[in-house]
């Protein structure tokens, strides 16, 4: 007997389940390959993402790099424009000075000529002599000092002014009778000091090399003596480098600078 269309039997039934189990397993094998696909999709998304915001970054500190060096440039040519222009200007007025000086130095000598006695004027000029007031010609040595070889900008291994306030104390020890800084003479009211990275002198800056020039019967080589010894020191501990030379001197004569006094005004208190 044939079986009916409804009567599937148990072949039927057992191809219908494993049909059944089939799909079943496959939805849930496709699960977690669409998710990796989807995290693995995010993360590339992510990494994208990073790399423009990484790009942006480096392109924006790039221009603001290439802005302020532009603008360091700038600055600094301004100043150095600057600073040209001042120092012609110092230059100029100096010259004035000096002239003005000479000036006032030429009215004086007739003055005094006119007026003195010999034995004063020599009086006179001893004291302009001891005060550097004149100037001074005759056998002495030059010195001179210099920063280490690749010394740095504020080390040991620079020229301090106490280096050459040393220098220039051997010197007058050695009887030195005039004594210039980078033709700045050096009179009884001048300061060897620092301002900042500069070494001033008169109030003046000096650029190096220091050339320190003594005329004087002092020993022209500077052997055997504390100014060859302080030398050798600051070569050996610091590198500086020296150097001493004999000869005629000619030293140029400093300004007089009278001391000033502070004073309170009539019917104030002082504090």
């Amino acid at each position: 007997m044939m079986p009916t269309s409804t009567d599937r039997g148990p072949e039927t039934d057992g191809l219908l389940e494993s049909f059944l189990a089939q799909v079943v397993v496959d939805d849930y094998g496709m699960v977690p390959a669409q998710e990796a696909r989807g995290v693995r999709g995010t993360r590339g998304w992510l990494a994208i993402g990073m790399a423009v915001v990484i790009g942006i970054l480096i392109a924006a500190a790039l221009f603001t790099a290439r802005a302020s060096d532009a603008e360091r440039q700038q600055t600094r040519a301004g100043l150095a424009e600057r600073v040209s222009a001042l120092s012609a200007s110092v230059a100029e007025r100096q010259s004035s000075v000096d002239q003005q000086g000479a000036a006032v130095d030429r009215l004086e000598t007739g003055l005094l000529d006119s007026t003195l006695t010999e034995s004063d004027s020599d009086r006179l000029e001893t004291l302009r002599t001891g005060a550097g007031t004149m100037p001074l010609n005759g056998a002495g040595l030059t010195v001179t000092i210099d920063d280490a070889r690749d010394a740095q900008a504020g080390s040991l291994n620079t020229v301090l002014d106490r280096d050459l306030q040393d220098i220039v104390n051997a010197l007058w020890e050695m009887g030195s009778t005039g004594v210039a800084i980078n033709d700045q003479r050096l009179t009884n009211a001048t300061a060897i000091r620092s301002a900042g990275g500069a070494i001033l002198v008169n109030y003046q800056p000096l650029t190096r090399p220091y050339r320190i020039a003594a005329v004087g019967p002092m020993a022209t080589d500077g052997a055997d003596s504390g100014l060859r010894n302080l030398l050798t020191r600051l070569s050996a501990d610091y590198g500086l480098v020296t150097d001493v030379t004999p000869g005629d001197i000619a030293l140029p004569a400093g300004e007089l600078r009278l001391p000033r006094y502070a004073s309170t005004p009539e019917g104030g208190s002082g504090s």
